[in-house]
């Protein structure tokens, strides 16, 4: 019989892009970035207008980590009873720990960003969002998670990250064989030989999938692949938003669903979660800008 051995590694280019600017790096780590060697380091005139060097925060939705969150969706699946009744049981639920942002400009992009027709006249904000996935009871686990966020009124994205990120999951197949050579046949002599070997394949498989729906808003879709489960930890995305030079505050909703896979008789089956309320609100307040 075929025996599988699949192992993965998450491609540590995903998270980003290459075409990404190579200071959003920083985005990748909670802490803060170390300083750059002092030959790296921008002077205080090309800080001056903040379109040189990392982005300086200028604010945050809500409170820090050790806050409460920004909004969350306690999912819910649809659990039936006797009869034709059913019942609601929360499974697990999404947090939107907060939302940082930070002012950037068209000199933070590749050249040809700052040639786009109108773009002195547009204010970009960065917009990081940190998530939290909330614990599942024992024998249940995350297949699939969706996030969506809209802003009031909904702007046009310079830049969404993660766009595309992949596993790589390495399986191996055996095979074996048994042959009898042409000559033992003829003289109807009972040898045979066996021979065997493996044949190995790579796969890539989406982990996680960045959407931008345009007007309807944006998000990111979490995948469970072999070898990287989604499991409750904190995760960051990127976007840079489009705003009126004039803006001082974004408003916007959270909205979150999932397939949870309940295990049952050593088989998972996947159930839909999704909340019971509407999209939760919230405020990323602007600083002037200056």
């Amino acid at each position: 019989m075929p025996e599988d051995d699949p192992t993965s590694a998450t491609d540590p280019t995903g998270s980003t892009g290459a075409d990404s600017p190579p200071w959003l790096r920083f985005l990748r780590e909670e802490s803060t970035p170390p300083e750059p060697p002092s030959s790296e380091r921008p002077s205080e005139s090309s800080r001056s207008d903040g379109s040189r060097g990392s982005p300086e925060p200028s604010g945050a939705a809500g409170l820090l980590a050790d806050g409460p969150a920004v909004a969350a969706r306690d999912l819910f699946v649809t659990e039936p009873l006797l009869g034709d009744r059913s019942r609601f049981v929360q499974e697990g639920g999404v947090l939107l720990l907060k939302v940082d942002n930070y002012r950037v400009g068209a000199a933070d992009f590749p050249a040809m960003a700052a040639r786009r027709a109108g773009s002195g006249q547009r204010r970009l904000e960065l917009l990081k969002f940190t998530f939290m996935l909330r614990e599942l009871p024992a024998g249940r686990r995350y297949e699939t998670v969706r996030v969506r966020i809209l802003l009031h009124p909904q702007p046009p994205l310079m830049l969404l990250r993660p766009h595309l990120a992949f596993t790589d999951s390495h399986a191996t197949r055996g095979f074996s064989s048994e042959f009898r050579p042409m000559l033992t046949g003829l003289l109807r002599l009972g040898v045979r030989h066996t021979r065997s070997g493996s044949v190995s394949r790579v796969d890539r498989l989406p982990v996680v999938t960045g959407v931008d729906e345009g007007p309807a808003g944006f998000g990111w879709t979490f995948q469970a692949q072999d070898g990287a489960p989604l499991v409750p930890q904190r995760t960051q995305t990127v976007v840079v938003a489009e705003l009126p030079p004039d803006a001082t505050g974004l408003d916007g909703t959270f909205d979150a669903e999932a397939f949870v896979a309940r295990r049952v008789a050593g088989i998972y089956e996947p159930r839909r979660a999704l909340p019971r309320t509407p999209p939760a609100a919230f405020r990323v307040e602007l600083p002037a800008a200056g």
